[in-house]
């Protein structure tokens, strides 16, 4: 007897729908991850996909008519200009809310094979609009879940188009065959999916690449930070110094990391103060710097002067940065940078060293850089001179209207020194030991910033600091500037690289010393609360690692990082092959050494005695005595021979006890006496054998003399045979 099962209720319908619900669902989840999308847009199409879940689930009819769509659609049509031009003002934004109303309305009113696929296209936009606004990770687990379904659909799909034009029974929903054909049509999707990545990855690694970054400035959106242009006002640093937003991920390529610790990321230096903001005095007096022939290499060795002097020793360290997008065009770099390399057209330098890039903003930025990390030793500038050139005075002593006190406390403090790297280093050590760190500041602004901290307030994070440690050494005639920049950052033992957040920015003061260069001084105390390490943090260092991995091989691959990987892949071919040759050769000269040496053994027959005899001589030299008496217990408990058993022996036949007992579940803990593990077993045949043996066996280990061996083979001899009661 046959049952009716109709189209809508077959096993294949049934998959079909879900798998197409799934594949709008992980398109969905793939834009919301992004974070671009606002609450209203989030909690309505939540809100439809959760309530057609449930009605698919009680198998219910489509809900909204042809004519309930029609209208709708005209009606978004006029709410669509008036959220591009009024309310989104923006395309992308206006778009991703069409592409939602458009899903949402078809998942409520599909009827036809045409909205069937409607709907799979929509769910294709919803994935590619998620590529456009996000660079992260988690869009690569959505992407293989979205590949899985997708295949799944359309397979599904093929075959509900085949059943229905077919003129055979459709399997029913829920029914034995049924199910295993679902699990076929999952394994399949899976299957086709992960063979999918794995020839795409082939592909993307080995393709000519092209870096176009057509929608770039459609998807990233850039992170705001405050402190890093030509001109800053007093508290900008403090005010990001709060955000744990990562700003840039940088890895040693060539050098030891630990060369890095401690050195901090010069972003942009500023030099005129007007008292409560500082600015570059010629903001416009930039360089243009283009890359040299083909090999994406900007040289900056002899455009700044730090350092000028040929002795200094050259400790380099080439590194990558990977800037993440942030509302600012500056380049970041330690110590003194002399080449860059990235996928820069250009790049521009100011007269206070600052370098930047014009394609600020538009996604990750990836670029190596070589930097020299030696330091001049105090000596060297202690030793500089204090004449000047007017390039350096007219913008770096220029001081606006100062507090009297100001200059005075400055003078005070360095008038025991005769140089101005020890009046620099006294008024450094001033600062962090005699001020607080802190960033709750007075919202209320003071008429004189620097004066009010200095004699006020006493403490405040590193703008203040700097600012005062600088217009101090201004007032004593050494040339100074501010430098925004950040710190190290945290070491990421995972990845084997330092991670820089936005609360890792920082202030310091660069001074000029003639014949040397810039140097730099920090006059900020420790921070009073710094951050510790926990299991959580470790953890992280993982996913971050992953993060590193997939923004500089997948978001930031391009022509340059598809050179280096085959520079990379065919100096390892070599290494490789001559290792091989290398292990090839040790393998023919051991071979060699061991026929060699056995030739020597046969040409002189005594050779094999000698050796044999030699090497038991070493052995009896070293372990003789200990030997004899392991041969003399093991002939005594082997032969049965006990009159008189030595210390040795009995502790042997000892072990032997233990070892026996050990077989039948009793195991004697460390903590016990021998007399204590005896007296614990429970049998009480098996505990008074032991015990007895046990108190033999302390009277021969250590009593004086020799014991009755014979009685205490016996014992071992009746534990031996000692069988557990059923």
């Amino acid at each position: 007897m046959g049952t009716d099962v109709s189209a809508s209720t077959s096993a294949v319908h049934r998959y079909f729908e879900i798998s197409l619900f799934m594949l709008l669902t992980v398109g969905f989840l793939a834009l919301a991850s992004t974070g671009q999308l606002d609450i209203l847009s989030l909690v309505v199409v939540t809100a439809a996909l959760v309530t057609k879940a449930l009605r698919y689930r009680r198998h219910r009819e489509p809900e909204l008519t042809p004519a309930v769509v029609t209208g709708l659609t005209w009606f978004y049509f006029v709410f669509y200009l008036v959220d591009f031009f009024l309310l989104s003002d923006s395309f992308l934004v206006a778009t991703t809310h069409l592409v939602l109303f458009i899903a949402v309305v078809k998942l409520f009113s599909a009827r036809s094979n045409r909205d069937y696929l409607w709907l799979a296209l929509i769910g294709f936009m919803e994935i590619l609009a998620a590529a456009t606004l996000t660079v992260g990770t988690t869009f690569l687990i959505f992407f293989f879940l979205f590949l899985v379904f997708g295949t799944s659909t359309f397979v599904s799909y093929e075959i509900k188009r085949g059943m229905e034009t077919a003129q055979t029974a459709p399997l029913p929903a829920g029914s034995v065959v049924g199910r295993r054909m679902e699990r076929s049509l999952l394994g399949t999707s899976i299957t086709v999916a992960v063979a999918t990545l794995l020839l795409a990855s082939l592909f993307f690694f080995t393709l000519p690449r092209v870096t176009a970054g057509y929608m770039s400035a459609y998807g990233f959106q850039p992170e705001q930070l405050s402190g890093f242009t030509n001109e800053v006002s007093l508290g900008d640093i403090g005010s990001i110094k709060r955000n744990p937003t990562v700003v840039m991920r940088v890895r040693v390529l060539e050098g030891d990391p630990q060369q890095l610790e401690g050195l901090r990321w010069r972003g942009v230096a500023l030099d005129g103060f007007a008292g409560d903001r500082w600015f570059t005095t010629f903001r416009y007096a930039r360089r243009r710097l283009r890359p040299v022939g083909n090999q994406f290499s900007i040289p900056l060795r002899g455009l700044r002067d730090f350092p000028l002097n040929r002795s200094l020793p050259r400790q380099s360290v080439r590194y990558r940065v990977l800037l993440e997008p942030i509302s600012t065009g500056t380049l970041f770099a330690a110590a003194v940078p002399h080449e860059i390399q990235g996928r820069f057209r250009s790049i521009w330098i100011d007269t206070n060293g600052s370098l930047s890039y014009s394609q600020a903003g538009y996604g990750q930025v990836a670029y190596d850089v070589i930097s020299n990390v030696s330091r001049p030793t105090p000596e060297v500038l202690r030793a500089a001179a204090t004449e000047y050139p007017k390039t350096i005075t007219h913008p770096h002593l220029g001081l606006p209207p100062v507090d009297p006190r100001v200059a005075d406390l400055g003078g005070q403090l360095t008038a025991l020194y005769d140089n101005p790297y020890d009046k620099a280093r006294e008024l450094e050590r001033y600062f962090r030991t005699q001020f607080g760190y802190t960033l709750d500041l007075p919202q209320q602004p003071v008429d004189d910033p620097i004066a009010h901290f200095l004699f006020v307030r006493r403490e405040g994070h590193c703008e203040y600091f700097a600012s005062a440690m600088t217009i101090m050494l201004r007032t004593q005639g050494i040339p100074a500037r501010m430098v925004n920049g950040f710190l190290t950052g945290e070491y990421n033992d995972v990845g084997e690289n330092y991670i820089v957040r936005a609360q890792d920015a920082h202030t310091w003061v660069e001074v000029y010393f003639p014949g040397v260069g810039w140097v730099d001084f920090d006059p900020t105390p420790p921070d009073p609360n710094p951050r510790t390490r926990s299991w959580w943090t470790m953890a992280t260092f993982y996913l971050d690692a992953f993060d590193l991995w997939w923004d500089e091989w997948v978001i930031n691959y391009d022509f340059f990082r598809q050179v280096q990987l085959a520079r990379g892949l065919r100096d390892s071919l070599r290494e490789a092959r001559e290792k091989r040759h290398w292990f090839r050769e040790k393998r023919r000269e051991a071979t060699a050494a061991i026929h060699r040496f056995g030739d020597w053994i046969i040409e002189k027959p005594y050779s094999a005695p000698l050796g044999v005899g030699l090497l038991a001589g070493i052995l009896l030299l070293w372990r003789g005595r200990q030997i004899s008496h392991w041969v003399r217990a093991r002939w005594v408990l082997r032969a049965g021979r006990g009159r008189g058993l030595s210390a040795a022996e009995a502790t042997l036949a000892y072990e032997r006890l233990l070892a026996l007992l050990r077989r039948n579940g009793y195991r004697k803990q460390p903590t016990q006496t021998p007399l204590e593990f005896a007296s614990s077993l429970p049998p009480a045949g098996l505990a008074t054998t032991v015990g007895e043996f046990t108190q033999m066996y302390n009277q021969v280990r250590f009593g004086r003399g020799s014991g009755a061996g014979a009685r205490l083979l016996e014992l071992l001899r009746r534990v031996q045979d000692w069988k557990p009661p059923a």
